[in-house]
């Protein structure tokens, strides 16, 4: 039998779209997708595992039926420890069944990474549901990685929003790859990601640099989209630089000051390469941060202090109520 290092599920619509593409390029994953659409991943090295929850598309459903499905997930999953979950968060479905197969693969004495994407500030009607739902997955997952699709509208605001979806899917499969595929000698391995990771809040930074003043252009980039997702400086970072093999000591040298310069942190850097020799530098950042901005999109989150006030579908209704403190009136 094969022995695999990862197992990666993609949760919802988003999670699919990207899980298909992530799966071409980690050669020792086991890959899955969970999701409730007739639509079908190509090629053979995804999963799907439907979820039947037929016209009653609810939270309260999908939460049901992705806590009937969790077993079937964990045993599709048995031979791996390390486990990332990759969802959309906004849309009703991924929302709903991240958080649950989180902590049932959790409660499967799995390590869960999870990986969210966070929906645009003007898709005002997703953004609460977006933030409760991500408050969820960090009190149960080992690890949380945060990407804004906002950051993507900023560099690219021209862009024909489905294109932008497609490009941003791309991205963020390139990313996992970088993260978790064994074969990836020069990029960061999945024990550096696990450790950053379970250190609070992480988001993501990314910067592209061509031609002269590239290294500092590229570096830029990334640190800014940082402090535009974060209310708060970078407290640790991981930096992955990737460029042509005859990257220069002074590139990395301009980026390693530049991003210091910008986040106050100096962070570790790994550098890779372009197979294909392409001459431009792009500057991957996993940062750590107290608090992101996507946290005002939740006001009462500060409220709960790590308490909900909804239960999930595997949760225990009962409540038992202490009436011993209580006088009567006449």
């Amino acid at each position: 039998m094969q022995a695999y290092d990862v197992a990666v599920i993609g949760v919802g619509t988003a999670g699919k779209r990207i899980i298909e593409k992530v799966s071409y390029k980690i050669s020792n994953g086991i890959f899955l997708s969970i999701d409730d659409t007739e639509w079908s991943i190509g090629g053979d090295k995804v999963k799907e595992i439907k979820l039947n929850v037929n016209f009653e598309r609810t939270a309260k459903r999908i939460k049901l039926e992705a806590h009937k499905a969790s077993k079937n997930i964990a045993e599709e999953i048995m031979s791996v420890n390390n486990v990332v979950i990759v969802a959309g968060l906004g849309g009703i479905f991924g929302s709903s069944a991240a958080p649950i197969i989180a902590k049932s693969l959790k409660e499967w004495g799995k390590r869960v990474l999870g990986i969210t994407i966070m929906p645009f500030k003007f898709e005002k009607s997703r953004l609460f549901r977006a933030a409760v739902s991500l408050r969820k997955m960090k009190m149960t997952c080992d690890g949380i990685i945060v990407i804004g699709n906002g950051e993507f509208l900023e560099k690219s605001p021209q862009t024909p929003l489905f294109k932008a979806y497609e490009l941003e899917n791309e991205w963020i499969g390139n990313l996992i790859s970088k993260l978790f595929d064994r074969g990836n000698v020069y990029g960061i391995n999945s024990k550096e990601t696990y450790r950053i990771t379970s250190d609070g809040n992480i988001i993501v930074g990314v910067g592209v640099g061509e031609g002269t003043g590239m290294a500092e252009e590229a570096a830029t980039k990334a640190s800014s989209a940082l402090r535009r997702q974060s209310n708060a400086d970078v407290k640790e970072a991981l930096v992955y630089v990737v460029g042509w093999k005859e990257i220069s000591v002074g590139d990395v040298s301009t980026i390693v000051t530049t991003f210091r310069g910008i986040t106050c942190c100096e962070g570790d850097v790994r550098v890779g390469y372009y197979p294909n020799n392409d001459r431009s530098l792009t500057v991957y950042a996993l940062a750590s941060v107290m608090e992101t901005k996507f946290d005002e999109w939740d006001p009462i989150q500060k409220i709960l202090n790590g308490r909900e006030l909804d239960f999930d579908i595997y949760s225990d209704m009962s409540v038992d109520y202490d009436f011993s403190g209580i006088k009567c009136l006449d």
